[in-house]
């Protein structure tokens, strides 16, 4: 424990020095990724959470709370194949968690160190089916320079040649296999076929603890919004007389990767952009092919990935100009509906508060239909979501409550045509005093001077 905690603190100090002292917008090295600390996940909360449920255990095979829970991001796997991976956290055992893992993966460790002692690997699908299985199949996946490492040879020792008998196997040394475990695939928990296990669902007691940000999260948050800021800055950069939304679409990605980031298939600009006078709200497709015309109000709300920490949000940009008339209204209220809810998000307000605060400040601000106005609010840390769908007390979360640490982006859209639509997206860290916004650039329209 002590030595995670002062890794991770040397980390945090590492990362605000580079965010100190190098320009947001202007070098790439600001972006460049390094090891994690070995634990950052909000240990503490997923416990209480498996105590609120009558939970012993959690066995969690999804990518991204596996790396949550061990610092573990294996390359190459898809969303929808079969899972080479899965960490059992036991209740009454928490400082002894598994790592069940393909044997490819493990040297992966000796670059990215993990909390998790007990790794377990298995023979996987690079082994041949048409030669017998060997405890020495392992010795492939083990660089000469790691294989010494004291945790490599308990690796050897509890080498499988199935990832379905060493989970068994592992539910089995921790005391769970008569428990009540939460999967956070509940499919993968009944295939196991484990004669007393009850398998209940793991998606809320993680949406719980993953909620309430770390230290190192809120650092990672903080560089996922800073580049996602950075990228929309190099974007209406490029944008040039005849540019077409693919081209803007394709200037965003090329800004994204050059920064370090990653953007996802189809494209990382949300919204669609309806033509002439048309209010419809619709998203991108990645298909657009219309020019980019002067005038034209770009709502850039942005999505992408840095060490799996996702980047939200971005605001309006009027092409060649700055809005006008009765869209100059708009943003102005707008800028003042973000003011007065960033102080309003404290600990213990629940949404729906939100948006009739939001709407009540459209109203007094003399916009001609305050009921039109789009606000809403979600979580944001490894997924645009992060929060609980039922409490532990089986109601449902829809309306749901701040919490101190929470960072939550708040959404205000006033809608109308391609000249009068304004958007507006901040990323917020939730603290006792209110809201603090991740972006560093104001609640104004962008510019290509701001």
């Amino acid at each position: 424990m002590a030595s995670s905690t002062i890794q991770q603190d040397a980390w945090l100090r590492h990362r605000e020095a580079v965010m100190m002292n190098t320009a947001r917008s202007a070098i790439t090295d600001t972006f460049a990724r390094s090891p994690l600390p070995k634990r950052f996940c909000n240990l503490d909360r997923l416990l209480h959470a498996m105590k609120a449920r009558g939970l012993d255990g959690i066995v969690a095979t999804a990518p991204w709370n596996v790396f949550y829970l061990t610092a573990f991001n294996g390359i190459a796997h898809k969303s929808d194949e079969p899972r080479p991976y899965a960490v059992i956290l036991s209740r009454h055992m928490p400082d002894h968690p598994v790592l069940i893992l393909a044997d490819y993966y493990l040297a992966t460790f000796l670059k990215q160190p993990t909390w998790v002692e007990d790794l377990r690997p298995f023979r996987a699908v690079m082994m041949p089916l048409d030669l017998p299985a060997q405890r020495s199949d392992i010795d492939r996946f083990i660089p000469q320079d790691g294989a010494e490492a004291s945790w490599i040879a308990h690796a050897r020792a509890a080498y499988a040649f199935d990832m379905a008998s060493a989970v068994r196997r592992a539910l089995k040394d921790l005391r769970l296999e008569h428990g009540r475990v939460a999967f956070d695939d509940m499919g993968f928990g009944f295939r196991l076929e484990v004669e007393g296990l009850e398998v209940a669902d793991g998606y809320d007691p993680l949406m719980f603890a993953r909620a309430v940000k770390t230290e190192t999260e809120l650092c990672l948050l903080q560089r996922a919004t800073a580049l996602n800021e950075a990228a929309i800055r190099r974007t209406i950069a490029a944008w040039d007389k005849g540019a077409t939304w693919r081209d803007l679409n394709k200037a965003y990605a090329c800004a994204v990767t050059e920064l370090g980031g990653f953007v996802r298939d189809p494209g990382g600009m949300v919204w669609g952009h309806p033509r002439g006078t048309d209010p419809a709200l619709t998203l991108a497709t990645g298909l657009e092919r219309d020019v980019v015309e002067p005038g034209s109000h770009i709502m850039f709300d942005c999505h992408g990935t840095i060490d799996l920490y996702c980047w939200d949000g971005g605001k309006t940009w009027v092409v060649e100009g700055e809005p006008e008339g009765a869209a100059k209204r708009f943003a102005d209220a707008t800028a003042r509906v973000a003011e007065m809810l960033l102080s309003a998000m404290r600990p213990g307000t629940r949404i729906s508060e939100l948006q009739a605060k939001g709407r009540k400040i459209y109203r007094r601000e003399g916009v001609p239909d305050p009921a039109s106005a789009v606000i809403f609010f979600h979580g944001l840390g490894l997924s645009h979501m992060d929060i609980e769908q039922r409490t532990a007390d089986g109601k449902s979360n829809v309306d749901w409550m701040l919490e101190d640490g929470m960072v939550v982006p708040v959404h205000l859209l006033y809608p109308g045509g391609e000249h009068e639509r304004f958007w507006l997206e901040e990323v917020v860290a939730i603290g006792k005093d209110g809201g603090k916004p991740l972006f560093s650039w104001g609640f104004g329209p962008l510019s290509r001077e701001s």
